[in-house]
């Protein structure tokens, strides 16, 4: 039977002592084999948490807001899940650290053991037909070479199953029947996602590179070029822009919208600021344009919040 937590009963909280104001942390649900789970960090937060998962999991993990890491015992290796980013991963088992850390943070993840996973093995993808045969010998594996960008789709997937209307068993069918849509979803990103050639990042234009996205986060109501940003930090063109996609996973302005999207709606959720206030704020000279960018990005319209 399903298992709906209430909002009060914050596991993190109980076992990390964080109180309510830092952090809302809530079990969507919860049924033989698979929860769902969303997490908002309320104010400035830098999380860290032990954790040994003795049994073999599939997760999907959607970094909505905040910077979301992973740091095994065993290899020592640091993996990070940038801003809007999402991974679909199995583990047959994991010991270490998780943390997460931001201004502002906000997760959704669906954790899933192996008598629920099965019933979505498919291989009529390749990288599917990969993922389950390293699944299948026991590997870790993850259906993509790095975290994919959090598309509109699969937003809008995320935010059907917050607003779940249903109860009882009516709620089980239609969040199990969301939980595969967005597993598909994840599946065909990966599989369109171009193979890019690996070009070795220098430590010091690595450094140059975290200056660029912090730039970039600086100047989101600028009028921002490549030429401009490079000349800044002091890397030419091409790699300011190779170098920018293979570190961060997306481009130098795919990443100026991303951040201006987040501006846009935390501006919205946290003022009383104006649909068209915001939109000029962000330099559009039409607030109807501003809503049809929101839209593409986020699934939804900025009045919906």
């Amino acid at each position: 039977m399903e298992e709906i937590v209430a909002p009060s009963s914050f596991s993190l909280k109980d076992n990390y002592l964080i109180s309510a104001d830092e952090l809302s942390e809530n079990i969507l649900f919860k049924s033989a084999g698979i929860e769902i789970f969303s997490l908002k960090g309320l104010k400035e937060l830098e999380l860290t948490i032990s954790d040994c998962q003795e049994e073999p999991s599939l997760n999907m993990y959607f970094s909505l807001q905040g910077i979301s890491s992973a740091k095994p015992i065993s290899s020592g290796q640091e993996y990070h899940v940038e801003p809007n980013r999402h991974i679909l991963g199995y583990m047959p088992n994991f010991e270490g650290d998780y943390s997460l850390r931001g201004n502002r943070v906000e997760t959704f993840g669906i954790c899933m053991q192996e008598p629920y996973f099965e019933r979505l093995i498919a291989t009529d993808l390749p990288c599917l037909e990969r993922f389950w045969n390293e699944v299948h010998a026991g590997r870790e594996a993850d259906i993509s070479r790095g975290p994919m960008p959090i598309t509109h789709q699969q937003h809008t997937v995320i935010n059907e199953i917050l607003a779940c209307p249903y109860v009882g068993q009516m709620r089980r069918l239609y969040l199990e029947s969301k939980v595969t849509e967005l597993f598909f979803l994840q599946a065909q990103q990966a599989e369109s996602m171009p193979e890019q050639p690996f070009l070795f990042i220098k430590p010091a234009d690595i450094e140059r590179l975290h200056a660029a996205k912090l730039f970039v986060q600086q100047h989101i109501f600028d009028p921002l070029t490549l030429k401009q940003i490079a000349r800044e930090i002091g890397l030419n063109d091409f790699k300011l822009k190779k170098g920018f996609k293979q570190l961060f996973g997306c481009t130098v302005f795919d990443y100026l919208m991303q951040c201006r999207m987040e501006y846009a709606r935390q501006i919205l959720l946290d003022t009383h600021s104006t649909i068209a206030e915001v939109a000029y704020t962000l330099g559009y000279a039409d607030p109807y344009n501003f809503t049809k960018a929101f839209k593409r990005y986020f699934g939804y319209l900025p009045s919906q919040l």
